[in-house]
């Protein structure tokens, strides 16, 4: 994972990139389920808010809310 992507606990994500957004569908969040277009450095649907709230409660946990898609993990 690039350095400086997760922030410390109680630290903002910087999503000002459009990678983070996904101007054509909305996704139910990995968090919460609700729609939305917010999209993780990794692809995944969850809020921006949701992301900042799970990652204060679990500094040390890997930041990862799906599982991998099969395509994803294809010969690894």
């Amino acid at each position: 994972m690039e350095p400086g992507l997760i922030p410390a606990p109680g630290g903002l994500l910087d999503w000002r990139n459009a990678q983070h957004f996904d101007r054509w569908q909305n996704r139910s969040c990995a968090l919460c389920e609700r729609p939305t277009p917010m999209r993780s450095h990794a692809g995944e649907p969850v809020h921006k808010s949701c992301a900042e709230t799970w990652i204060a409660a679990n500094p040390t946990g890997a930041v990862c809310w799906t599982s991998p898609s099969p395509s994803l993990t294809a010969g690894t």
